[in-house]
């Protein structure tokens, strides 16, 4: 199996924003067990998604 392809796309939060309290810790899932937490609230507003392809047409997707 070799890789053919690698794609990558960069998503981009364009909405309102809350800057960062002190001492703050934030990862995708705090938006699971913190009810108040919002887009607006999460502190990291950029995602790279990377998407391999192989030749047996095995396809992998990860996020940054």
């Amino acid at each position: 199996m070799k890789i053919t392809s690698v794609r990558t796309r960069v998503f981009q939060w364009t909405g309102k924003t809350v800057p960062p309290q002190g001492h703050f810790c934030s990862n995708a899932m705090d938006l699971l067990y913190s009810p108040a937490e919002s887009m607006s609230t999460f502190r990291f507003h950029a995602w790279t998604v990377v998407e391999i392809e192989t030749d047996t047409g095995l396809i992998g997707l990860g996020n940054v």
